[in-house]
């Protein structure tokens, strides 16, 4: 038998990332609607407990409906904008590399993998966010390596075109796996 204060306290700590202001008015309805079930139903506990289901599972659908909270969308696209600044594929020091190419493939992996992660579970507006700071960061780095290039210019039409389309992508990238989810959930309900 869970009593409403160890539910509550459960879905409380599923609630983690939220902003506090919605997690405390999740808390106070959910226990609110807890104790009128359980009068509802003769002091029964148990079965009001039961008809909400896994706290777990609780907590996540609040934390799907209303998101992450500013602190930990602006984390995300802090992360992404320093990883999209080592996506650049050449950093360059006099005449020889310092940041490989291969280098800046991992990093654009790396990237693209945290902002789909973002996109699923943060929704598709934090992935937005964090892939413009990621595209931010890389056209960062971009204007240092073309400052600091003073000998013959390493950068030619077809490397700046792709430069771009990488960098649109990442935006792609950062925007469809969450608006897929959400489209992709809310069909799920009709059926």
């Amino acid at each position: 038998m869970t009593s409403v204060d160890a539910y509550v306290e459960q879905v409380r700590r599923g609630l983690t990332g939220m902003d506090a202001g919605v997690r405390k008015d999740i808390v106070r309805e959910l226990r609110s609607h807890l104790v009128d079930s359980v009068g509802a139903d003769g002091g029964n506990v148990s079965a009001a407990v039961a008809s909400l289901g896994d706290p777990v599972v609780v907590a996540r659908r609040y934390r799907e409906l209303y998101g992450y909270g500013v602190a930990y969308r602006s984390v995300f696209a802090i992360v992404a904008g320093i990883l999209g600044v080592f996506t650049v594929p050449v950093l360059v020091g006099a005449e020889t590399y310092i940041f490989p190419f291969f280098l800046s493939a991992i990093f654009l992996i790396v990237v693209a993998t945290f902002l789909i992660w973002v996109s699923v579970k943060a929704g598709n507006r934090a992935g937005l966010a964090a892939s413009t700071a990621a595209c931010i960061g890389r056209f960062a780095a971009f204007g240092i390596v073309f400052a600091s290039q003073r000998a013959a210019p390493l950068i030619t039409p077809d490397g700046l075109a792709l430069f771009a389309f990488v960098s649109l992508l990442l935006l792609v990238i950062g925007w469809v796996p969450g608006r897929a989810k959400r489209v992709w959930r809310n069909r799920g309900a009709e059926l």
